[in-house]
């Protein structure tokens, strides 16, 4: 169960500034409609440094339903926006978070399409700068279209990406008809991000039986290409410095390593043929992002990260059996003397969450660890011994779902200018608000009054000046301040660095009339008031 009790103070404020409605956040960019979140879990001190990188869209059955607008959102942790992707990125967008590509920070997301019904999606990977442009768009020379689940980054130069590609194939052998004919081979390729050169690529029909699928094949299943038999489901792939790669398979609850010379099998996690013994409590099915952490010198021991599901959603009763009551992000390690398994540290979420599909465990470099509870639609960081220091739930009231979930450090420059709007808030004072999306940097905020349209920073008189501490920063101005000028009066900001360095200045607007000014109820808080 979601819990609401709790709303984060600055969404409390927000939702007070936003003055008419809960939809209309910011003055200054009243085309952002932002999910806001629901911390139940405030940050402590050792939280990790860094924003929260998310793309909540619509739970299944309720794409009419919030958020107003699916998107790439950088949030802090008071949940204060940093910056959305709205005109940056465009249709569905996932696995957006902070990368190196090149030598510099930049960010990486996949954009295109997603067919809810199947679980996988077509489309693009962007990559954008520290000014959020574009920058590279991965774009392999065979003809086959990525899907969503995989977009990772090696060593700044490749990408891992995954491809969902329907087959014709006698599924007879699996208990398929003769008329079910269509099976999804899940293709592993790295490409060369400049050149699009391919420099690797398996199939998972070359390596992995449909045998080994615990996916039913229903009755409408394999009948045509777009509804083959998805028995393998690719959803994460990792490379370690040898140059073998780590896959998981969601339909056959299994993780695998990959020879990097040939894509044969070196050992198995799970499923049918699983190359360990597991206890128990590391029993696990239908998993996602299964990551390399480290490995022993002599290489005996490796360890390894990835979330486990425990839970899947095709539409029969034995699909449904768990081996756990709650997902969990695990850290797993491997012993390859006596072929064992062990559980280091288990991660669930305070409120138990089930996630049927998606989900990610990241370990951040402090060791925390922050853990994307997929179709729940919340995230949760931890500290190494499971204590959970942060919560939140990527909406206020409305069934969303997010694929993977991300923090990292991050500085935003945009190049766009900064949004602002004065309005005649009463006869006596002017409401000035500014915002600069995606930006980190900006500490100061300086208003100014120009007559008529000068271009210099240096030509306005100072009016006002506060502290940026949101997306958006307001400040009320007594009227006299502006009005000497007349009708030729034009006010403008300036951002400035926590040093004093000049940043930006936004372009020059009149003052206009607050059309939605409304009489003051007792009790009511004005922006800027608090």
């Amino acid at each position: 169960m979601k819990s609401t009790s709790f709303l984060s103070v600055t969404a409390y404020i927000t939702l007070l500034s936003g003055h008419t409605s809960a939809e209309w956040q910011f003055r200054s960019r009243p085309d952002l409609y932002v999910p806001r979140l629901n911390i139940t879990i405030p940050a402590t001190n050792d939280i990790a440094p860094g924003y929260i990188f998310v793309a909540p869209y619509p739970s299944r059955g309720h794409y009419e339903a919030l958020p107003e607008q699916p998107a790439a959102y950088i949030f802090r942790n008071n949940g204060d926006l940093v910056w959305s992707s709205l005109g940056y990125l465009s249709g569905f967008v996932a696995n957006f978070h902070a990368v190196r590509f090149n030598g510099q920070s930049a960010l990486q997301a996949f954009q295109g399409s997603i067919d809810a019904n199947h679980g996988r999606g077509y489309g693009t990977f962007q990559i954008l700068n520290g000014s959020y442009r574009p920058i590279a768009q991965v774009q392999g020379l065979t003809n086959k279209i990525p899907s969503i689940h995989e977009f990772r980054i090696v060593n700044e130069k490749t990408a891992l990406i995954e491809i969902y590609n329907p087959t014709p194939y006698d599924l007879t052998p699996y208990g398929g008809t003769g008329e079910q004919k269509w099976i999804i081979d899940g293709i592993l390729q790295e490409v060369d991000i400049e050149t699009g050169e391919l420099i690797f690529e398996i199939h998972s029909l070359d390596i992995v039986s449909p045998a080994d699928s615990l996916a039913p094949i229903l009755p409408d299943t394999g009948l045509t290409g777009p509804d083959g038999w998805d028995y393998f489901h690719l959803n994460s792939i990792d490379k370690d410095d040898e140059g073998n790669y780590l896959i998981s398979a969601r339909h056959t609850s299994a993780i695998y390593k990959l020879s990097g010379k040939d894509g044969s099998i070196i050992w198995q996690l799970g499923g049918k043929r699983s190359t360990f013994k597991l206890p128990t409590e590391l029993k696990f099915s239908h998993q996602h992002d299964a990551r390399f952490l480290n490995r022993s010198v002599d290489g005996n021991i490796e360890t390894i990260s990835f979330f486990d599901n425990s839970a899947w959603n095709f539409d029969d009763a034995k699909s449904r059996l768990s081996p756990h009551s709650s997902s969990r992000g695990l850290i797993v390690e491997l012993n390859h003397v006596d072929n064992s398994a062990k559980l280091i540290r288990e991660y669930i979420s305070p409120d138990g969450h089930l996630a049927e599909s998606q989900g990610n465990t990241q370990v951040l470099p402090n060791g925390n660890v922050f853990i994307n509870w997929g179709q729940e639609g919340a995230v949760t960081e931890f500290r190494a011994d499971g204590t959970p220091i942060f919560n939140a739930y990527l909406d206020s009231g409305g069934p969303v779902q997010n694929y993977r979930g991300f923090r990292h450090e991050w500085t935003g420059r945009p190049r766009e200018v900064p949004a602002i709007v004065a309005v005649r808030s009463s006869k006596a004072s002017t409401s000035v608000y500014v915002s600069w999306n995606g930006d980190t940097e900006v500490h100061l905020w300086r208003f100014y009054v120009q007559g008529g349209e000068q271009a210099e920073a240096t030509t306005g008189r100072k009016i006002g000046q506060a502290k940026r501490d949101s997306f958006e920063t307001v400040v009320t101005i007594p009227a006299q301040r502006i009005d000497y000028l007349g009708a030729s009066a034009r006010v403008f900001a300036a951002g400035f660095a926590v040093d004093g360095t000049f940043l930006i200045r936004s372009h020059a607007v009149v003052v206009r009339e607050d059309v939605h000014a409304q009489v003051k109820k007792e009790g009511e808080v004005e922006p800027g008031e608090l």
